[in-house]
């Protein structure tokens, strides 16, 4: 076998979408490479979604500190000696700063270990271990990691590759409730962490002013905020589909081949934001205190418009902007495409 590189990121959707382009940058060197994606039990299929850039994948079992699952000490022990075992030639730790997750990755015992560290903090190698501002650009920082080892990588486009089975969910979606491509608008209420959530009744004077210029509203969101998206059903004057109420938990492949069709996407700052930028959809990103604006913000202003929390609570504002976002992505005015 070839070189040896294991990919550390044990994180959720969205961060992963943020992680491709330096990702995509390390295949692109090493086309012939065997990657191991290492991250949470539900990466498995993220893996096999970009078989392009991945070969294997191994399942971690958490760590003391890491908030994204309960560690599983009985597996750790194990998980230790079977990655120490593959000696892998570079580990990359794209998972955070690097407070925990660099000393971590240095027991996997890879020739050669990358990851990002805080400014002033310690590396045993500061080549190796870029330093890393936690307000800086998610997509621009992990290309950092690449960078130190001599690969080009300024390229920061996202990606979604979206499969047979996925565009067929889209099309028994379609036939059910008669929407059509281009001809729809996706609101999605949620985000895992409800704090980061703008209010349900905000978004529903958003969606009654669409309403008004012909357009289908397509609510999206998890099983587990149905009771949201319940809610701001009943709070929507024209037409508009619950696709949860209808369809039930829709897989992320699903719920990208959905927004892939979509005229705008108007959404929380949560992992959905991500998939549309990587599907290239237009849309509308509305920020809360609670996260971010310069790190996780869409890079692509022209495609997508981020508006950070001082100006949401401006629901006027709001409005405007989507209603210019949506001029802009239907480029004959507001007025929906004729079948």
């Amino acid at each position: 076998m070839g070189l040896k590189i294991a990919i550390f990121r044990a994180l959720y959707l969205g961060d992963m979408l943020c992680a491709v382009p330096a990702i995509r940058a390390i295949r692109t060197a090493y086309p012939r490479a065997h990657i191991c994606l290492i991250g949470l039990p539900w990466q498995t299929a993220f893996a096999s979604r970009f078989s392009a850039y991945f070969d294997d994948f191994v399942s971690f079992p958490g760590w003391p500190g890491l908030p994204e699952q309960v560690p599983d000490g009985g597996k750790i022990i194990s998980f230790l000696q079977d990655v120490r075992a593959r000696q892998f030639d570079i580990v990359f730790q794209m998972h955070g700063n690097g407070v925990l997750t660099n000393s971590l990755c240095m027991l996997w015992g890879g020739r050669t270990t990358c990851g990002l560290r805080q400014p002033g903090a310690y590396a045993p190698d500061e080549t190796h271990f870029p330093s890393s501002d936690d307000g800086e650009h998610e997509v621009r920082r992990f290309l950092k990691l690449p960078q130190c080892l001599g690969i080009p990588a300024h390229d920061t486009r996202l990606e979604f590759p979206l499969t047979e089975a996925d565009t067929v969910v889209f099309e028994e979606i379609a036939d059910k409730t008669g929407i059509c491509p281009g001809e729809y608008i996706c609101l999605h209420p949620g985000a895992r962490d409800p704090k980061r959530r703008w209010p349900v009744e905000n978004f529903a004077r958003v969606a009654n002013k669409l309403s008004v210029h012909g357009f289908p509203i397509v609510l999206t969101g998890s099983i587990e905020e149905k009771a949201l998206l319940h809610r701001l059903q009943s709070l929507i004057n024209g037409p508009v589909i619950d696709i949860v109420e209808t369809f039930g938990h829709l897989t992320a492949g699903a719920l990208a081949a959905l927004l892939a069709h979509a005229r705008l996407l108007v959404s929380n700052d949560t992992g959905v934001s991500h998939i549309a930028s990587a599907l290239h959809v237009p849309s509308v990103i509305l920020f809360s205190p609670y996260s971010d604006f310069e790190r996780w913000r869409p890079l692509d202003v022209q495609t997508h418009l981020a508006i950070p929390f001082e100006q949401t609570k401006d629901v006027y504002y709001v409005m405007s902007c989507v209603e210019e976002k949506l001029c802009e992505a239907t480029g004959i005015g507001l007025s929906p495409l004729r079948r």
